[in-house]
């Protein structure tokens, strides 16, 4: 059996050249899957989210595919530098929507929120979450970000007017 660049996995020769068995090749699943393993993924989870379960070692065995993902890693670094990707995730923790976390046990669940995951030994599961105030800080530190300095100090103000005792002051509540 061998690997064919337009149909997958091919059983071997037939009167027009090769008989082809299982799906037809989506070239859009090769590129997501290209795409996916210039980002960082795994080859075995690129090629589930692109559609390709276990078929990650013929991808990575094309040169083609393989040029493809450095391509793609050298133009990703040059579009997104560490800083700019450090700063879009602080963003994303400190004001994005975090209840994707809480799906993460099905398929598509989002755990970006979460810091750790653990089994519990009563049998459940308990996510820890990033601290929004700590990834505004950070962004702060790194030069803020459009609206987060507002948020910030708007933040801030809140803490400041609450009690020690985490209690709103009479007259506020």
């Amino acid at each position: 059996m061998r690997f064919c660049a337009n149909f997958g996995l091919c059983a071997g020769m037939g009167e027009r050249g090769v008989i082809h068995v299982g799906r037809l090749w989506d070239a859009q699943k090769e590129t997501h899957f290209c795409v996916l393993a210039a980002r960082g993924f795994s080859p075995e989870e690129a090629a589930r989210r692109a559609g390709l379960a276990d078929m990650e070692n013929l991808l990575l065995g094309r040169a083609r595919v393989r040029r493809r993902i450095a391509r793609l890693r050298a133009h990703l670094d040059e579009m997104f530098p560490p800083q700019a990707l450090a700063r879009a995730g602080l963003t994303r923790i400190a004001l994005g929507d975090a209840s994707g976390a809480l799906d993460g046990q099905q398929a598509g669940g989002d755990l970006f929120h979460a810091a750790e995951v653990k089994l519990a030994k009563t049998g459940g599961v308990e996510i820890k979450f990033f601290d929004r105030l700590r990834a505004l800080s950070m962004l702060a530190e790194m030069g803020g970000t459009s609206g987060g300095d507002a948020l910030l100090e708007a933040l801030s103000l809140s803490a400041r007017t609450l009690g020690t005792d985490g209690e709103a002051p009479a007259g506020h509540g």
